[in-house]
């Protein structure tokens, strides 16, 4: 039910602005677009503690405006199904925008001049053609976004977990960390179970992506895209889309900033104006705890980016360069793990390296070279495509120049494929600082990062200070992203 609900408000939600902005004339384009990325920036844990600030039905931003216009009872409930389903969702509406916006983009739209011409209207069109068209691209994010809503874990674990609501993924971090003694084979059920779900469903969208020739509209032929003019209603649709955008993605960031600025949570109001304060700013890097899960998470957040993405590009050079026997095995193992949910990834590092003495246990580089593993899809994703795109001639020259394999690396490849490099180490940084479903099985006591902290904050009831800590993290990883993107975009146009 979590994952199915959570993926239909992704795909009508997503889908709808996706359609408005890429193949309309709507206003405030722009704007939208860069709002649609908010939540990739924003970690999963923190929009659920935000979600709660909002929902809580007894002290509930959302819930206190329905009281004030008379009503009794509560409308909003943040330890509900449907409440996750909404938060899920919305997190996984920029995923469904970028996926469907980019097909809306690229559909040619003679087709549908053609049903203009024969006489159907703008919604006949639209249920007819358009859609039609887009059913591998609809297909595609559906079951994408159902495989990562089933493996969910930041949201369940804070707004289902304590009302009795376990998914796979917090049944298995129930057995691990709050039973005792833990239960590893009810765990290893779990994970056998879960991992059976996602790949099924990765092989279904594996096979429609393979399908997707039925469904190709751009050819040689004088390929146009326009816009549908919207007439008057161009400007009463972008404001639509401007307040969904605030409601979803800008107003739990403020509700976490207004919850930063006072010693201890409570409603917006005169009163509470005269307590703002950023003593939770000054005190939260004094603590302990906090300067710990800092350097573990800069530790953790460089191996994985940097390490990550070096592994990657030598994986796609051996498949796409040297191509030897069975370089298509180690392309496929490299991806294999896609279908591996966090927190089973992070139980099977701990079974491996619970087996045998080792000095890795328990520290920050397991949590690296687990992530390093579970993350490897994604990072090779990039290193093929900036590979894939570079002319073999080259490496070639430099080759007949007397150069060796890491000489030309070095001084061809790696310059050339930097904007891949950066980008996808951004991403990967990115990603170790939002998931929490791997380290919440592997963490200790020494190896605290901030979405471990962040729960921990959550469940002793300090607030404000954990949404101190989420306005830092985002401001953090914004500016990152923001300085990686110019660097980026400078050394594209040097080269």
């Amino acid at each position: 039910v979590f994952a199915t609900g959570s993926t239909l408000v992704a795909l009508v939600l997503g889908g709808v602005v996706a359609f408005l902005v890429e193949r309309t004339n709507i206003a405030f384009k722009k704007i939208s677009h860069v709002l649609m990325l908010i939540p990739l920036i924003t970690p999963g844990v923190l929009k659920a503690s935000a979600w709660v600030l909002l929902l809580n039905p007894n002290n509930g931003v959302l819930n206190q405006l329905w009281f004030s216009l008379g009503f009794k009872s509560y409308l909003f409930n943040d330890q509900s199904v449907l409440s996750m389903v909404w938060v899920q969702g919305i997190s996984m509406i920029p995923v469904t925008f970028l996926l469907l916006g980019a097909a809306f983009k690229m559909m040619d739209p003679a087709l549908e001049e053609a049903s203009y011409a024969a006489g159907a209207g703008k919604i006949g069109t639209l249920r007819k053609i358009t859609i039609r068209l887009m059913i591998p691209a609809i297909a595609a994010a559906g079951l994408l976004n159902f495989t990562r809503a089933l493996e969910s874990f930041d949201i369940p674990l804070i707004m289902g977990l304590g009302a009795g609501y376990q998914m796979f993924s917090t049944a298995i971090y129930y057995a691990l960390r709050i039973l005792s003694p833990p239960a590893y084979g009810l765990a290893l059920a779990y994970s056998v179970v879960l991992v059976a779900f996602a790949t099924f469903s990765l092989l279904i969208y594996q096979r429609i992506l393979n399908r997707g020739y039925r469904y190709r509209t751009i050819t040689g032929k004088a390929f146009r895209p326009t816009l549908i003019d919207l007439a008057h209603w161009k400007y009463a649709l972008g404001m639509v889309v401007l307040s969904f955008s605030f409601i979803s993605f800008v107003l739990p960031v403020l509700v976490l900033l207004w919850a930063s600025l006072l010693p201890y949570y409570q409603l917006p109001s005169a009163e509470a104006l005269s307590l703002l304060t950023i003593e939770n700013y000054i005190a939260l890097p004094k603590k302990r705890i906090f300067m710990s899960a800092l350097a573990n998470s800069v530790k953790l957040g460089a191996v994985v980016s940097v390490g990550g993405m070096i592994l990657a590009v030598l994986i796609s050079w051996t498949v796409l360069r040297l191509r030897p026997r069975g370089s298509q095995i180690l392309d496929f193992l490299s991806f294999v793990s896609y279908g591996i949910p966090g927190v089973v990834a992070g139980f099977g590092f701990m079974i491996i390296f619970l087996s045998f003495p080792n000095p890795l246990y328990g520290t920050i580089w397991l949590v690296g070279l687990a992530y390093c593993v579970n993350l490897l899809p994604v990072a090779t994703r990039f290193s093929h495509t900036g590979i894939i795109q570079m002319h073999q001639e080259l490496e070639e020259a430099a080759s007949t120049c007397g150069a060796g394999f890491v000489t030309t690396l070095r001084t061809i490849t790696m310059p050339i494929i930097f904007p891949y490099f950066a980008a996808g180490g951004l991403f990967l940084f990115l990603l170790t600082m939002r998931l929490l479903s791997l380290v919440a099985v592997l963490y200790t006591a020494d190896s605290i990062v901030f979405p471990v902290l962040i729960v921990q904050l959550h469940d002793t009831g300090f607030i404000p200070q954990l949404s101190a800590l989420g306005i830092m993290m985002i401001v953090v990883l914004s500016l990152l992203t923001l300085a990686v993107r110019k660097l980026v975009q400078d050394k594209v146009i040097s080269g």
